[in-house]
């Protein structure tokens, strides 16, 4: 069988076909197995890299907001001191 018909079989084909062969053999033989797992190891990967890209721009966010939280601080200690200079 060839690599490309096993990647075009859909998965429930590729489990019907695991049944059938290992019905009939003796030895360890996993085309199929190993065929879904290379299938749920791509999925993972997939969603790895969604995930990955969500915490990135998370990140990204976070760092803003403390940007703009250490700047609207200090621009608060300045005002505060100035009025308390001033004797207001």
């Amino acid at each position: 069988m060839k690599v490309s018909d096993l990647r075009s079989m859909p998965e429930e084909e590729l489990m019907r076909r695991h049944d059938s062969e290992m019905l009939n053999r003796s030895a360890h033989y996993n085309i199929y197995l190993d065929e879904l797992r290379r299938r749920e190891m791509s999925r993972q990967g997939e969603r790895m890299e969604a995930l990955t890209r969500s915490l990135n721009r998370f990140t990204r966010w976070l760092v803003w907001l403390t940007v703009l939280i250490a700047i609207s601080t200090i621009v608060s200690v300045v005002i505060a001191a100035l009025t308390l200079r001033s004797g207001a």
